[in-house]
């Protein structure tokens, strides 16, 4: 198994790390407390001194960001809602 990346990999990779460079810093704390550090909501809202309910908006803000840069398209603000 090789240890080097792909192309199409190591583009993903680029599109990842931009949407990360595109969150807020608060998107971007809550995005790798959940996904790399594995905390919890609860922990994550301890921390930020936020409640669960905020840690879930910047979340899905995160996502929504990601979502746009690794799918290489940009939603119109009306699309979230269909």
């Amino acid at each position: 198994m090789s240890a080097r990346l792909s192309r199409a990999e190591r583009r993903q990779l680029r599109r990842a790390e931009r949407a990360v460079d595109n969150m807020s810093p608060m998107q971007r704390e809550i995005f790798l407390g959940i996904r790399v550090d594995e905390l919890s909501y609860a922990e994550l809202a301890t921390i930020h001194g936020i409640t669960v309910a905020e840690v879930e908006h910047h979340f899905a803000g995160a996502l929504r960001i990601l979502d746009r840069h690794m799918h290489e398209r940009h939603h119109k603000w009306w699309q979230f809602w269909r």
